[in-house]
Formats: C-alpha cells, structure tokens, sequence
C-alpha cells in the first residue's frame, strides 16, 4: 500500500493544531502563575488567646522606641516582620491607620521584608478570581529623606506590567507634616522616581524630636538608624530665647 502523500493543506492543519496546543499551554501556565498563591504570602490568624500578646508586643515596641530616644544617644532601631504582619492582621482592633496605607480593596494584606526589598501584598478578587497582588518597592536614604521606589507589581507569581506608570504609580501624593499622625513627617513624590519621608520627624511619647540617619532592610527585619534630637519643647523654646538675642 503506497503512502499518502502531505499536501499543503494537511502541514497548515498540523501547523494550526500546534500552535493552538502551544497557546492553550502558555494560557494555562500564565493562570496558573497569576491565580497561585506565592509561597511568601502567609498572612497570619491570630487566635484569640494570643490576641492580647499582640496588644502587648505593639505596646512593648513603642516603649522601647520611646526609651530609646530619652536616653539621648543614637541607636538602631529594628521592626520586625512578623511582628508588622500580626499588627496588621489586628489592624482593626488596634491599628486602623493601616487601612489608610494599603489600599483597601486589598483583603488580608501582608508585608514581606527582604533584603534590599519590602513587598507589600494582598487579594484582590475579580471576576469571581481571587487573586494575590503585591507591589515590590526599593527603600533608600537620600537628600536627608526615606526615598520609596515601586521595583515590580506581580498578580500571584506573574509580572503584570513591564511600564509601571500604566499602573498610575507616576501619580504624585503630597502630605504634609503631622498630616497622618501627631508627629509625622512631610511626605512627597510617586513611587516612580520616588516617594520621599522626610527623616525629621517627632515621637508623641515625650515629644521627643528625632532624625532618621539610614534604612536597611533585611530578610525579616527592617532597620532605622535613629539620632535623638531632644525635647521639642526644649527645641522650641531654645529657638525662641536665639530670637529674642
């Protein structure tokens, strides 16, 4: 029996049925990495016997901040992952500002510090997909200011776009001093060329007026480099006496 001949029109079909398979398996593949939860994201439950121990480990971190800065020397202070994640998993009981800092269309939002890196993600559901997305944003010390700067945006495991400003990331925020908190320093910029914190700043326990020298973020920690700069009612009146020489 003699074999067919492959016309033309046979090789067009088996080009198109391979092209097809190889569409559907790189749409599959691209769902997957966007619906997967990435191995990161573990937003916390915090049972209620454990409740209280949290309330306690925020009360103890202001603490510390606070006799940090009376004792007049400069020091490193460290905030920790898991700490930030447990506070945020009680945001409502004891930390409403975060919803003003994450977006609120993110649910169970979660932050992840790593070397040189904090990523801060969430679900967002769409469709009827819930999904994890989370920004990567690059912390450096420049000009006397926190500078913030978006690295990535990810759905689940998936880059969702190459052009950051597509995203509305270009938008420039303006705060002013004391604006989000009693104390809290000027904020400026976008997360394009850079959101700036203004290292001066006051601690509302004891009116302390302090300076952010350095940021460093590491794997699970993330540290400030504080100078003390006395009483801000010292730092007023000092001021006023220099003006009446």
């Amino acid at each position: 029996m003699c074999p067919q001949a492959t016309g033309p029109k046979n090789r067009f079909k088996r080009a198109a049925f391979a092209f097809a398979a190889s569409l559907v398996v790189v749409c599959l593949v691209g769902l997957y990495l966007i619906l997967r939860t990435p191995g990161w994201y573990q937003p916390p439950v915090v049972p209620p016997a454990d409740r209280q121990k949290v309330r306690d480990s925020l009360v103890g971190a202001e603490q510390a901040f606070t006799e940090s800065l009376r004792a007049d020397q400069p020091f490193v202070y460290h905030i920790y992952q898991d700490n930030v994640n447990c506070w945020i998993a009680m945001r409502r009981e004891i930390y409403p500002l975060i919803d003003e800092l994450v977006p609120p269309i993110l649910n169970d939002p979660f932050v992840l510090f790593e070397t040189g890196s904090i990523t801060v993600g969430g679900r967002y559901l769409v469709a009827g997909a819930d999904m994890v997305v989370s920004i990567e944003i690059e912390p450096t010390f420049e000009d006397n200011a926190i500078v913030l700067r978006a690295k990535a945006v990810r759905c689940g495991s998936f880059p969702i776009a190459k052009r950051l400003e597509r995203l509305g990331l270009g938008r420039s925020g303006d705060v002013d001093k004391e604006d989000l908190w009693p104390g809290s320093p000027k904020m400026s910029g976008d997360l394009l060329s850079g959101f700036k914190i203004d290292a001066h700043a006051w601690w509302k326990n004891g009116g302390i007026a302090y300076q952010v020298k350095d940021i460093t973020v590491k794997n699970g920690r993330l540290d400030l480099s504080i100078q003390p700069l006395g009483r801000r009612v010292d730092l007023n009146r000092n001021r006023h006496v220099s003006l009446d020489r």
